[in-house]
């Protein structure tokens, strides 16, 4: 019964259009397999600034991930929680996505547009 509701919840997404970031500073929040915004466009050529915030009851390892490797990484973020960091992606398309456990599957992804 627990499964069905977290797969149930997990097709929950944003569903509509990116949200799009013109400044170079922007925030991700998850929750217990969420995050918002789950679809992100970003400007090209840019140092970026990304800020997580943990507002789930779980704490959560949230990547970036190119086609071949992770460009950022948030190694642990508890409960409450929010961590910043920086980068500067190349142009192309991202995922976004928690390492722990079975969280991804469970609807704690998105994308990353760049350009």
């Amino acid at each position: 019964m627990l499964v069905a509701i977290a797969l149930t919840l997990a097709g929950c997404g944003d569903g509509g259009e990116p949200v799009r970031e013109r400044g170079t500073s922007f925030t991700v929040a998850v929750d217990d397999y969420l995050v918002r915004p789950q679809q992100l466009r970003v400007p090209k050529g840019k140092r970026l600034t990304m800020t997580v915030i943990n507002r789930g009851r779980l704490g959560h390892s949230l990547r970036i991930r190119g086609a071949s490797r992770n460009i950022l990484a948030f190694d642990f973020t508890r409960p409450g929680a929010s961590e910043t960091r920086t980068f500067k992606p190349g142009p192309g398309t991202y995922t976004i996505y928690c390492v722990l456990a079975n969280h991804e599957e469970l609807g704690l992804n998105g994308s990353l547009k760049v350009g």
